[in-house]
């Protein structure tokens, strides 16, 4: 099968903040929600996602970037795709790129990758709460754009 199409994943996130160096915090954690084809079709629609990841904030100047890795669990049986992402911006987005990286089982080889560009309230609400605090239930919206895959 082969698709391209564009994803919505909304997520919310839960994880911790720490300061790592001076005016730099990071934010550990997971994000996770379901993937949403905008056409309704293709073996990912409807998928459950979840990324542990790393966000970090240059609280001085605003910018961000991030990285995860995710485990994708489309309908219809135990098999997974797994993917990783990074992406750099500012407060409130930031943009990049999405990898799949493999899959077990009717995934496995397969390959594809799509832009990345994720909002969220999440990032402003690390900067006020600062080091130490905990965040859970955080939302935010990725849109994976020209994202094509294909299956052997």
């Amino acid at each position: 099968e082969e698709c391209t199409s564009t994803l919505l994943f909304p997520w919310d996130a839960h994880g911790k903040v720490y300061e790592v160096a001076p005016n730099t915090l990071m934010f550990v954690g997971e994000i996770r929600g379901t993937l949403y084809a905008e056409t309704g079709k293709g073996a990912l629609d409807a998928a459950s996602i979840r990324c542990p990841m790393l966000y970090e904030i240059d609280v001085s100047d605003g910018n961000t970037r991030g990285e995860g890795r995710c485990a994708i669990h489309p309908r219809g049986g135990p098999d997974m795709v797994y993917a990783t992402y990074s992406c750099q911006g500012e407060i409130g987005s930031c943009a990049g790129r999405l990898y799949l990286s493999g899959g077990t089982g009717r995934f496995e080889g397969i390959s594809g990758s799509g832009g990345l560009v994720s909002r969220t309230g999440a990032s402003e609400l690390a900067v006020r709460l600062g080091p130490g605090a905990a965040i859970s239930n955080a939302e935010g919206l990725i849109t994976l754009s020209e994202f094509s895959y294909s299956t052997p």
